[in-house]
């Protein structure tokens, strides 16, 4: 699997959804309208939603979340789809900050969001624009 590079996601084909949040809370309100909008979807019988659905959540919630702190908020997410996978497309409004991990963070103190992404992810990364980041991360849609 490939880290948290500075490079562009797999060309999507079609924007699914897309979500704006201003704060916190609001990323309860995101889990569930991204699993109306995968449900939504024609999935081929094959998929395991419910395992596809819980790698969407946490990831989209680890990465709203770290925009919504560490970025400049508003965190806008977008669901995009390309051939055999979803991407998690979160942007902020800092152009300067890159993600990374505290290596330095005692155990505990949070700081999981990335590593738990990358690892539920098939590949991930970042890249700048004139307005701020986006940090993405692109699931693949298995057959159970």
């Amino acid at each position: 699997m490939k880290g948290w590079r500075k490079r562009h996601p797999p060309g999507a084909t079609e924007q699914v959804a897309r979500w704006t949040l201003d704060q916190p809370p609001q990323l309860r309100t995101l889990r569930t309208a991204l699993q109306t909008a995968v449900r939504s979807r024609a999935l081929p019988a094959t998929v395991d939603v419910t395992d596809l659905l819980e790698r969407l959540l946490i990831v989209a919630t680890e990465l709203a979340g770290n925009a919504l702190r560490h970025g400049q908020p508003p965190a806008v997410v977008a669901l995009l789809q390309v051939d055999g996978q979803l991407i998690v497309d979160v942007a902020d409004r800092d152009p300067v900050g890159e993600p990374g991990v505290d290596e330095q963070r005692p155990a505990g103190a949070g700081g999981l969001g990335l590593p738990l992404a990358q690892r539920l992810a098939q590949d991930v990364g970042w890249y700048a624009t004139e307005d701020g980041k986006h940090v993405w991360a692109a699931i693949a849609v298995v057959a159970a």
